[in-house]
């Protein structure tokens, strides 16, 4: 393997060089990909853990993961998964330096891994692992002290992309588009086309108002009295949106959709015509399950570009001076992606 890439687009050590020169793909026996996240952010990287397999064909491939963050991980995709406590299993009081750094030496020797988290957490696992080579993003100067190759990540591409680029260094053909989740096989379900509301966040800043949602679906059955309108549910008990729901009860196309486990989720939003969210996890799930989307998306210093695959089922109501869109952005959105969509 040579690292080819131009002098300021990334960076490689001398070692990184060394190491990669006398060997081929199939040389690398174990490979870390360290991912402290959410379920959103689990879903982004199974291209790039799929990419990875078929590039080092040979390779046990681990996850590293915090245990309060192991809902939806990608565990059919890897062979190990290697924990991390954030907190202490029996005092429930947070793990001490010490404690982390006994469980990060655990990790039997590997050849490479690949930070794709880039906190203070995943840089313990970068220092204190015994990796041969170690791949992260150089978001400040000071990250070559702890990497080996650093190749940037970009707010203006999809997440998932700059993922590959971290193989890609290496000379991977990795696929772009369209994406491979291996999730589901499931298609929009035709005869009884559905459209899916979803109100919940990450956080409540990042909630879309559930007024605002009353009068989007009020709009929207009037125009689409053929489709059912779903109002998802989420699994945080704030998360059932009765307020949403309880206008609509009488109106047999409105559901009110209790949350589903993940086993089911990705079939069933598979099978939508849209899901109309914010900027949360439903999100990236839905993308995976090649269910079109529309994101609400107003937060400063956080790009929708990063969280958009540059494709017409994947739209963003956004605006630049950052402020929350209007029920009428996001109804005209709807309406135009659906009648892109589904001409017929």
């Amino acid at each position: 393997m040579k690292l080819n890439f131009r002098r300021g687009s990334a960076w490689a050590s001398q070692k990184a060089k060394d190491f990669l020169a006398s060997r081929q793909p199939e040389d690398i026996q174990s490979v870390t990909v360290v991912r402290h996240a959410a379920i959103g952010d689990f879903v982004v990287m199974r291209p790039f853990l799929l990419e990875l397999r078929k590039f080092f064909p040979n390779a046990k491939i681990t996850l590293s993961v915090m245990r309060c963050y192991m809902y939806g991980m990608p565990e059919d995709l890897v062979d190990v998964i290697h924990i991390v406590d954030k907190k202490d299993q029996k005092t429930n009081k947070k793990t001490n330096f010490f404690q982390r750094r006994n469980q990060i030496r655990e990790l039997p020797p590997q050849d490479i891994m690949f930070d794709l988290t880039d906190s203070a957490l995943s840089l313990m696992l970068i220092l204190f692992s015994n990796t041969k080579i170690k791949v992260g993003y150089p978001y400040r100067w000071i990250r070559r002290i702890f990497y080996d190759i650093a190749v940037p990540r970009s707010d203006f591409v999809l997440e998932t992309m700059s993922m590959m680029h971290q193989i890609n260094i290496m000379g991977a053909n990795t696929q772009h588009y369209p994406l491979n989740y291996a999730l589901t096989n499931k298609k929009r379900n035709k005869k009884t086309p559905f459209v899916i509301y979803f109100a919940g966040a990450s956080v409540p800043q990042r909630c879309w108002e559930e007024q605002k949602f009353v009068q989007l679906i009020q709009v929207m059955i009037k125009r689409y009295p053929h489709y059912n309108h779903v109002i998802l549910k989420g699994i945080k008990e704030e998360e059932n949106f009765n307020t949403i729901y309880t206008p609509f009860q009488e109106n047999e196309n409105v559901i009110h959709q209790d949350a589903l486990p993940i086993e089911e989720i990705y079939d069933y939003l598979a099978t939508s015509s849209l899901v109309i969210v914010g900027d949360t996890g439903i999100r990236n799930m839905a993308i995976a399950a090649n269910a079109p989307t529309l994101g609400l998306m107003w937060v400063q210093n956080i790009s929708p570009m990063r969280y958009l695959p540059k494709v017409k089922e994947h739209q963003v109501v956004f605006n630049t001076n950052f402020i929350p869109p209007s029920v009428e952005e996001v109804y005209h959105a709807t309406t135009r992606m659906l009648e892109e969509l589904y001409a017929e």
